[in-house]
């Protein structure tokens, strides 16, 4: 075991969904494809690690570091010869990421991969059993990477808190890491995106704020970041949002609830005005955000244009098995408060509940035609680390442990009412209506104030959604699957 320098080599790693999970396969599609996101996690990280003094990080994307969502000859080359390979990691993109973990231990064994993420931190054994990995970084992975860096080499890390690691043949676990507080995320350095980064993101992202006051059965983020919320200075914020003003057409806040704390908002977006740092964005919010004029105000005046709600359901019955805390009632009423202000409302919805019929989802998205600017539907994804995913489990509901299948498409969780087919040909049916140019000529005609957030929304989303998600090599073989267990 050798130790790391600030001179080694360090290559940060995060792979795109591919059909299947297989390692620089064909690429997998989702909703969130068309926009061009960046990395979370490793941007972030080398922003870190570059502010510690470590001289040779890099950070790879496929998605803009690569050739069509693939690693280049010249990306892997990098990826083994590095002295630390760090894979950042969710559900559906953990088969090639441990497949790249594997070859990277044969191609070289002296070196160190270590994971980190969602998936890593609910399946750690998996990751280190399995996965070829040495060292799982848990939860929140700012702190705990410098921490391991400089004591990697030595063949006990009990004393790095956070972590979970390969030890004479049996997995260790070190204490917990307590989540960094207000004070130490302001404390961070801002994300390091290099020049070719910066030109192909279509969608900047920022962060705002960690943690969710929720805790919906379906969600892994109570899990992973906490229920209480730690929210980043606004002042920090804004300067953070002043270094990628230029970086993509549009800004996304990726904040699980980004009006959480009214005044704690008003005064970011109020910072975001005053500096001249308005630029087309989105957020996502819950149904309270309805209730504050001038939280309202302000949000359009910052330039946020596009609100995506977790409506989940409008039956309440539905609405009760997923732990969620608004009525049917209320979320109507909010939608439409939002929608007359002039947001574009994005509605993420949950088709499968333990409410729904087929009568019921119709009904849904004969609601949703009428009332939401574009939709987004997810059914219940029964995630390791959440209730959904114990009470599934102990209900013999789940249908498939296919990682790659983990997408927010394809249907995990038998309902009670609706066949497992029924369910997805019906979600199919209803993108490909919603999505369909004469809804969207509809639209459009209804709301012509709407027209440039419509054409962001529709490009995004509706161009090869049919082909592309709806209907891909991987979706069709779901859906025989479901056949046979329905």
């Amino acid at each position: 075991m050798h130790s790391i320098s600030k001179e080694s080599s360090i290559t940060l790693v995060e792979l795109p969904p591919t059909q299947f999970g297989i390692y620089n396969g064909d690429p997998g599609y989702d909703v969130y494809s068309q926009f061009g996101l960046p990395a979370r996690a490793i941007h972030a990280l080398e922003g870190v690690l570059r502010a510690e003094g470590y001289t040779n990080v890099l950070s790879i994307n496929p998605n803009y570091h690569g050739k069509r969502g693939r690693l280049t000859p010249e990306n892997e080359e990098r990826i083994f010869t590095s002295d630390v390979l760090g894979i950042s990691a969710i559900s559906r993109t953990s088969p090639q990421s441990m497949e790249l973990a594997r070859r990277y231990k044969k191609q070289n064994p002296r070196g160190y991969a270590i994971a980190g993420g969602f998936d890593p931190t609910f399946r750690f054994q998996d990751w280190l059993a399995d996965g070829g990995t040495d060292v799982v970084v848990l939860r929140e992975g700012e702190r705990t990477l410098v921490d391991l860096l400089e004591k990697l080499g030595s063949h006990n890390l009990d004393d790095v808190n956070g972590i979970a690691y390969r030890r004479n043949g049996s997995i260790r676990v070190t204490d917990p890491r307590a989540l960094m507080t207000s004070e130490e995320l302001a404390e961070l350095p801002h994300p390091y995106y290099d020049e070719k980064t910066r030109r192909k993101v279509n969608v900047a992202m920022m962060e705002a704020s960690r943690g969710c006051p929720h805790n919906c059965d379906f969600c892994t983020v109570t899990q992973f970041y906490g229920r209480a919320t730690r929210r980043k200075p606004a002042e920090y914020v804004a300067t953070g949002l002043d270094q990628i003003k230029k970086m993509g057409r549009e800004l996304f806040f990726v904040d699980d609830e980004f009006t959480m704390s009214p005044k704690h908002t008003l005064n970011l977006l109020e910072q975001i005005i005053n500096r001249d740092l308005r630029r087309t964005a989105s957020a996502q919010v819950t149904v309270k955000a309805a209730k504050n004029p001038e939280l309202i105000k302000y949000l359009k005046r910052a330039g946020i244009e596009i609100l995506q709600i977790g409506i989940e359901s409008i039956d309440d019955e539905t609405l009760a098995s997923y732990g969620k805390p608004n009525t049917a009632a209320q979320n109507k009423e909010a939608i439409e408060i939002l929608r007359d202000a002039g947001f574009w409302i994005h509605g993420m919805l949950m088709p499968g509940g333990d409410g729904d019929t087929i009568d019921k989802l119709w009904s849904m998205f004969e609601w949703a035609t009428n009332s939401l600017d574009s939709i987004q539907l997810t059914p219940p994804v029964p995630f390791v680390g959440t209730r959904m995913n114990q009470t599934m489990r102990e209900q013999g509901r789940i249908l498939s442990d296919e990682a790659y299948l983990y997408d927010g498409h394809s249907v995990l969780v038998r309902p009670k009412n609706i066949t497992p087919f029924e369910l997805q040909n019906t979600i199919c049916q209803m993108y490909e209506k919603f999505y369909s140019l004469k809804q969207g000529a509809r639209r459009f005609l209804s709301s012509p104030k709407k027209i440039l957030q419509a054409g962001i929304m529709f490009q995004l989303l509706g161009r090869g959604l049919k082909d592309k998600v709806l209907y891909s090599p991987q979706a069709i073989a779901h859906l025989e699957f479901l056949k046979g267990v329905s």
